[in-house]
């Protein structure tokens, strides 16, 4: 963009200075130091003093006056008969490596009214969102010994792999919908979407049914309410964003459990049909609420008194986006979307992997331990308890976790699930053949995996800002998405002849893929801070 199209203006203590770029280059310092030295101010503060230079072109300006942040927060300490000690080394360094992908770290609410109640909106939301997803084992473990009952387990496997996997998929797309748009909006489409779904999915009888009004329609409502329910947590908390995330994405566990409990008891008083309709009001309902108490945040301007840089870009570029096609903006928008650049950093890409792998591993559990209990003679009251027991023992153990992710590091609280949560796979869950030693491995198994899905945005918003946490988000999901098509697939195909033989090398499997994740962990955390023992 051109000098002549932007306007730089510079805030100081009482009053403003605006200062414009002239048509031809001036050095700035001369050309306005006067008009500074013409303020109130205790102490006249110039652009040398703000830069420590003397000659500053217009194109100099800006990375000069970056560079001289600290230097202005001394200078403005120092009118007013204060003194500010600098942080020490390892806090500094501790703060940088938690929070430094922000522009201004101190301007989030962390709580009050507005805040909590977004939580609230967040939480009452997700208790659909996530409670869908997370009790699809419930809706799994029925349709494959009724409706589906003449085809096999690895194609009664699509309905459930591609809806988990359109609703990650998707989040590339509305993660940026997210970022532009805010939250009601993708929310109201989300719920729409989302509820239309599960009524046609009482209907279904056919694979094909269950994968058009399951697997695409509800799997798009949930992924559009997806990003504002979590991304809008990023709009109102920084240093307790782990907390925060575990808090509202507890809802999607107590959802899970409410689902799995209601619909296991609602088959076989009011049939299938009844039931799925039931879900459907249920989630109407919360969906409503979310959409009345999520809003965005428009950050505040920062305190008077502290020097502060606003940058209005003005260009062609605003009169041609009034004239531009449909098709000009579709294209400005997937390039916007299908951010590649993002590759290019090795923190994303293993947080990327790193996510996905753990994230696949509770996932297809969740799907298909209620089918392993069933095949290894467990009663069908049973399993469906096994189910609940894995959702109600995360609640607790995702609260606590956002408390120690916030004080010890989020990406150290996720390599320490992975190790756990591989240990109880091979040492509990590969011998469990018997129901009591099922419902042990359920406990440790809620525990160790419940910080997985709540620390997923936490660990994002670590490598990126609140302005493009929608985008980095939603391509995370969006590799999510593909890895786990491939892992729902592989799943599927690993027990679909339905014998005990076939769910043991099933759960190998799943451990495989949670040693894996483990090594993704550490790797994704190197990246970022090497191998030293660190906050972070």
């Amino acid at each position: 963009m051109s000098s002549s199209s932007s306007t730089c203006t510079v805030l100081t203590q009482p009053q403003q200075v605006f200062l414009s770029s002239p048509s031809q280059p001036t050095d700035l310092h001369q050309h306005y130091s006067q008009e500074i030295a013409n303020t109130n101010d205790v102490d006249v503060i110039s652009l040398k003093n703000l830069t420590g230079q003397d000659d500053l072109t217009e194109s100099q300006y800006e990375p000069a006056l970056n560079n001289s942040d600290a230097n202005t927060s001394n200078i403005m300490h120092r009118r007013h008969g204060a003194t500010k000690s600098p942080p020490s080394s390892s806090s500094q360094s501790s703060l940088h490596l938690m929070y430094g992908s922000e522009n201004d770290p101190d301007n989030f609410p962390e709580g009050g009214k507005d805040a909590y109640l977004v939580m609230l909106g967040s939480f009452i939301g997700l208790i659909a969102d996530f409670g869908i997803p997370n009790s699809l084992g419930a809706i799994e473990s029925y349709i494959s010994k009724n409706q589906l009952k003449d085809i096999s387990n690895a194609q009664v496997g699509w309905v459930f792999s591609l809806n988990l996997s359109v609703m990650w998929l998707g989040g590339v797309f509305f993660g940026e919908l997210f970022d532009k748009y805010g939250a009601r909006k993708p929310l109201l489409a989300g719920t729409i979407l989302m509820c239309l779904g599960l009524v046609l999915t009482a209907e279904c009888t056919k694979l094909y049914q269950f994968i058009l009004s399951f697997s695409i329609l509800t799997a798009l409502g949930t992924s559009i309410a997806m990003s504002p329910l979590i991304g809008v947590l990023s709009h109102w908390f920084l240093r307790r964003r782990a907390l925060a995330c575990s808090i509202a994405t507890v809802g999607g566990l107590i959802g899970a459990s409410c689902f799995t409990i209601m619909l296991q008891q609602l088959y076989g008083k009011i049939g299938y049909k009844n039931a799925i309709r039931v879900l459907a009001c249920i989630c109407f309902a919360c969906m409503s609420v979310s959409i009345v108490l999520v809003k965005s945040r428009k950050k505040e301007e920062p305190a008077a008194g502290m020097i502060e840089r606003t940058i209005i870009e003005v260009d062609a570029s605003v009169d041609l986006e009034n004239e531009a096609t449909v098709s000009t903006k579709l294209k400005h928008y997937f390039r916007g979307v299908f951010d590649i650049t993002v590759l290019k950093d090795m923190k994303f890409v293993y947080l990327a992997v790193a996510v996905s792998l753990a994230e696949i591993v509770s996932v297809t559990t969740l799907t298909y331990l209620g089918s392993y209990a069933l095949a290894f003679d467990v009663n069908e009251t049973s399993s469906y308890l096994l189910l609940t027991i894995v959702n109600v023992c995360g609640i607790p153990s995702r609260l606590l976790s956002g408390v120690i992710a916030d004080k010890y590091g989020r990406f150290n609280v996720m390599l320490g699930t992975s190790i756990l949560t591989t240990i109880f796979i091979f040492a509990l869950w590969y011998p469990g053949k018997h129901i009591l030693l099922l419902y042990v491995f359920g406990v440790f198994f809620g525990i160790s995996t419940s910080a997985v899905l709540a620390l997923i945005p936490a660990c994002a918003g670590q490598i990126c800002s609140s302005e493009s946490f929608g985008k980095v988000y939603g391509n995370i999901y969006f590799i999510l998405g593909v890895l786990n098509l491939l892992g729902m697939y592989f799943a599927s195909l690993i027990i679909s002849n339905g014998s005990q033989k076939s769910y043991s090398q099933f759960v190998l499997f799943e451990g495989g893929l949670s040693a894996a994740s483990i090594i993704a962990w550490l790797f994704a955390r190197s990246i970022a801070v090497g191998w030293k023992w660190c906050k972070f």
